[in-house]
């Protein structure tokens, strides 16, 4: 399985046909997205990247340090 989204995948997130490379990269300039062209023109973009800017990350990276709850051995007498 690749890393990246494949040329239909991203030519349905842009609105377009996956042969339209022009597009896709006005596209993901106007909203700043990071991609990377290959070596025929088509940009490519990371699924992992995609997930990230579409809110679909799964590592909350924030939360999870409180989700544990209070460290109650910290309170505890020796």
């Amino acid at each position: 399985m690749s890393q990246y989204l494949s040329a239909s995948d991203l030519a349905d997130l842009v609105g377009c046909k996956p042969n339209q490379k022009s597009m896709m990269i006005r596209w993901l300039d106007e909203k700043k997205w990071i991609y990377h062209l290959d070596r025929h023109g088509l940009p490519k973009v990371l699924i992992a990247y995609h997930d990230k800017k579409m809110g679909l990350d799964n590592r909350n990276h924030q939360h999870e340090k409180y989700a544990q709850g209070p460290n109650l051995n910290a309170f505890a007498v020796n």
